[in-house]
């Protein structure tokens, strides 16, 4: 019996191979148990939460989390809770965490992983607007009414314009200098004659504000 126990365990061994084999290939064949209908992509912990919404197909107990770039786990969102069939969405405020990239990983009680190919940008840093230059300096009311506008901003991010202290226009698009157009009219009707006080600022796509420029001056004749 002693020369046929190597035997048997190397027989065992094959067998156990084989089943474990078998439930992989099975597995992939099968339809990822999941649908990944939207994940945000920027975050800023100072202002809102990311959302995480996935479609399940059927019952499973699910543990999800978020990984960092070399696949460590920073936070768990949810360890083993039951979901049923259909829409399930999770919240991730970021709290506490460094800037950077990070993407959600799901565990099913069935023992697959799933790293999503969603990264979420966490960014708490506030992009800066400068004020490159704006023509007309004086906008007569007989003339077209409108000021352009030339502004660098310290990294993609869009522009708020403000007059006289109320924020008036949000212009741009994800680049590093662009030009809006402001239109010299409030409600549809032109602006009075006077002087205005002009200031800009950047909001980036994760929803960080920054600090406002200095006042420039347009004039209404």
């Amino acid at each position: 019996m002693r020369r046929w126990a190597p035997l048997a365990i190397v027989i065992a061994l094959l067998a156990a191979t084989a089943v474990a084999f078998a439930t992989t290939e099975r597995q992939k064949l099968e339809k990822t148990p999941f649908a990944v209908l939207h994940v945000e992509r920027y975050l800023s912990p100072k202002h809102s939460a990311a959302t995480i919404d996935l479609r399940f197909r059927r019952p499973h107990l699910i543990t999800l989390q978020i990984v960092d770039a070399n696949d460590h786990v920073v936070t768990t969102l949810v360890r083993e809770r039951r979901v049923e069939p259909g829409h399930t969405q999770f919240q991730w405020s970021g709290t506490g965490i460094r800037d950077g990239s990070y993407r959600p990983k799901l565990t099913l009680d069935d023992g697959r992983e799933f790293t999503l190919q969603n990264p979420i940008a966490v960014d708490s840093a506030a992009p800066a607007a400068t004020l490159v230059g704006y023509r007309p300096h004086i906008v007569k009311r007989g003339e077209k009414p409108e000021v352009k506008i030339t502004y660098r901003v310290s990294e993609p991010a869009h522009v708020i314009v403000y007059v006289n202290g109320h924020r008036e226009l949000l212009g741009g698009a994800k680049s590093l200098q662009f030009a809006v157009n402001l239109p010299a009219k409030r409600n549809g009707r032109r602006l009075r004659p006077g002087r205005y006080r002009l200031q800009l600022a950047a909001v980036d796509l994760a929803g960080n504000v920054g600090p406002r420029t200095r006042a420039f001056l347009l004039r209404v004749r």
